[in-house]
């Protein structure tokens, strides 16, 4: 290296170590920016779940800003940098186009229903970036958070002793649950009325449950001081159960129709089922998924398994850790009776045959049977085959209008074993035409044991010489979520050769409801087909699930097709698809939940918990009313 040289070399380690201490000194800002972004992020957070305890304390949405802004300005107070930020301003600012999208906020508080945002943002500036040019960069952080569902796995009886006295009963019990007894209204009130008449009394915590304008009174038009857990909480109809349930089985429809959460399955044992749903009690609510809205009758999402009574200390300890008297929980409602699989049936009449002008004294009968669990009774009724308008009780020319037919008795009591004999009487029909059509027996049970069956039946009207019978190689297809079920139909003509092909389709519409949303289109291969003798003939009906959740849904096909003597002839046959259910072992009791409460602890020992209502029993479970029994917790921003 010659002597000029040497002086290049010094400019170049020059340059050289004035862009080292440049990118030292960046880093060292970086630093204190990623510092300033994470002690943004955590006075965000607490002061989102200090807003969303507030409304679930019953405070008012300008009293949660107020706690959040309080909380800020604890948590702002002692910065990394030594800045103290400014509070988020009252009027929000959103990103540039967005104005008024909560999902946008860039400074501010926002809160919607049960639903909160906090923005923040500070300027720090830089230290050693000035050299290179810089001055000063913008940190924020946002949090969001939610009130949740805290469902514990607690069914409360809603009604003892139900029907319950006259309507207009002159005076209360005064807590004698030897009489009816509604636990979700007032004390004063609660055994007025009866289970289907509640004009007399008034729901918990009505009137006085969250006031806006004094959020810290007490909700004083409770309920009656009922034990909901242990000795004491068994239902009406004696069963060995005590108000802990299993909420990750769901769905009797059947006994293979099962739903099961949260990694139990149907080969999940008693002891590990009951350690699984005793920690939803203690960890905090269960997590979910949540029930759908109840409906009434309820429905088999409504419907989930219970414990036995012996497990119901495990639950007991549980919230003996967790909760003390004065504590608010959130709990699922039953009418009062436990139920078991199948709780009752009504056999097939066969067909009724009819004159198309007359009246026909004994037209048939059939069976109502039950199980140990059942107790109640079973109203009955006609219903007509609505999608096809030929039918005789929708021209009319079946007399008697929604009731063509007199069953004796009505309602009918179940039997064990064989079954009530049920018979169909006095059936007048007035120029009927021709044919055979489809007719439903509707059985509902009354209250408080809330479901109805269906099951058709073949109406003959006038001497139909050619017929034909469609049945299935399965009445119930069990596939995984998504996949396809598939049915092999097959129709069989009765007597010489029928006439037309028969059409096959699905119906949209039956007595119960329409076809679930998400279910894909059925295809039927092929589509008409031209019923033989012997064997008969066979079609392929394949039904997508699609994205339908998982459950045991009924649909109909209908089998239509007019014979060699020009009459019409229409079948139907009910089919079920069981999706993405596992076949049970052993759970075939359950609770139809009919709706969700909040309840205030009373007392807890070591055999049982005692509580009452504060509010109404509510069928959403995300209804705002439910507030003091949920949890505040985070959620992601989108």
């Amino acid at each position: 290296m010659n002597r000029a040289d040497r002086g290049q070399v010094l400019v170049i380690f020059c340059l050289g170590i004035v862009a080292l201490f440049a990118a030292a000194g960046l880093a060292f800002d970086i630093g204190r920016f990623y510092s300033e972004r994470r002690f943004l992020q955590n006075a965000a957070d607490a002061a989102a779940l200090a807003a969303a305890n507030s409304l679930v304390r019953g405070e008012s949405t300008s009293q949660a800003d107020t706690r959040a802004r309080e909380s800020l300005t604890l948590n702002l107070a002692n910065g990394p940098n030594g800045i103290v930020p400014a509070l988020p301003p009252s009027t929000p600012l959103y990103a540039s186009g967005h104005a008024g999208d909560p999902a946008y906020l860039a400074n501010g508080i926002v809160i919607g229903g049960c639903d909160v945002r906090v923005a923040v943002q500070d300027s720090v500036g830089y230290t050693f970036g000035r050299v290179v040019g810089l001055t000063s960069s913008t940190i924020g952080a946002q949090a969001r958070a939610k009130c949740l569902s805290n469902l514990l796995p607690i069914a409360v009886r809603r009604f003892v002793n139900a029907p319950g006295p006259n309507a207009g009963s002159p005076s209360t019990c005064s807590g004698n649950q030897n009489e009816f007894m509604d636990f979700f209204a007032t004390e004063a009130t609660s055994c007025l009325g009866t289970d289907t008449d509640s004009s007399l009394r008034t729901a918990a915590g009505v009137g006085n449950a969250f006031d806006s304008s004094n959020p810290d009174s007490d909700p004083t038009n409770h309920g009656p001081v009922v034990t909901i857990l242990g000795q004491g909480a068994q239902p009406s109809n004696g069963a060995d159960f005590r108000g802990f349930i299993a909420l990750d089985i769901r769905n009797f429809a059947t006994d293979t129709s099962q739903v099961y959460y949260n990694g139990v399955s149907a080969s999940t044992n008693s002891n590990t089922l009951k350690a699984t749903e005793a920690g939803w009690v203690s960890s905090g609510g269960y997590p979910g998924p949540l029930f759908p809205a109840a409906v009434t009758p309820p429905d088999a999402n409504d419907q989930v398994a219970i414990m036995s009574g012996n497990s119901t200390g495990i639950a007991i300890d549980a919230l003996d850790e967790r909760f003390v008297a004065g504590d608010e929980i959130q709990v699922a409602v039953y009418p009062g009776l436990t139920m078991a699989i199948p709780d009752f049936t009504l056999s097939d009449p066969g067909t009724m045959s009819l004159a198309a002008s007359g009246t026909v004294a004994n037209a048939g009968s059939f069976k109502a049977s039950r199980n140990q669990a059942f107790s109640g009774t079973v109203a009955l009724s006609t219903v007509a085959d609505t999608l096809d308008p030929t039918n005789p009780m929708v021209t009319g020319t079946l007399l008697g209008g929604s009731a063509p037919i007199t069953y004796t008795p009505n309602p009918v009591t179940p039997s064990l074993g064989s079954g009530q004999s049920v018979s169909m009487t006095n059936v007048s029909t007035a120029a009927a035409p021709v044919g055979v059509y489809t007719l439903w027996i509707q059985g509902q049970a009354g209250s408080p044991y809330l479901t109805t069956k269906y099951e058709p039946f073949a109406l003959r009207i006038g001497t139909v010489s050619r017929d034909f019978t469609i049945t299935a190689d399965q009445s119930t297809a069990t596939v995984a979520t998504g996949a396809s079920a598939t049915f092999t139909l097959n129709l069989k003509r009765n007597g010489s050769a029928f006439g037309s092909n028969v059409s096959l389709s699905l119906d949209a519409t039956m007595p119960w409801g329409t076809l679930p949303t998400g279910l894909g289109t059925a295809t039927f291969s092929p589509s008409s087909v031209s019923p033989s003798s012997g064997n008969g003939t066979n079609a392929t009906l394949s039904i997508p699930t699609g994205t339908v959740a998982p459950g045991e849904y009924t649909v109909v096909v209908r089998a239509t097709g007019v014979n060699s003597d020009g009459i019409r002839v229409t079948h139907l046959l009910p089919l079920t698809l069981s999706v993405g259910t596992s076949g049970s072992t052993g759970n075939q009791e359950y609770v139809d939940i009919v709706g969700f409460a909040v309840m205030r602890i009373a007392s807890v020992d070591s055999n049982h918990v005692d509580a009452y209502a504060i509010t109404p029993v509510i069928p959403d479970p995300n209804d705002e009313r439910l507030r003091r029994g949920m949890v505040a917790r985070l959620v992601p921003w989108n």
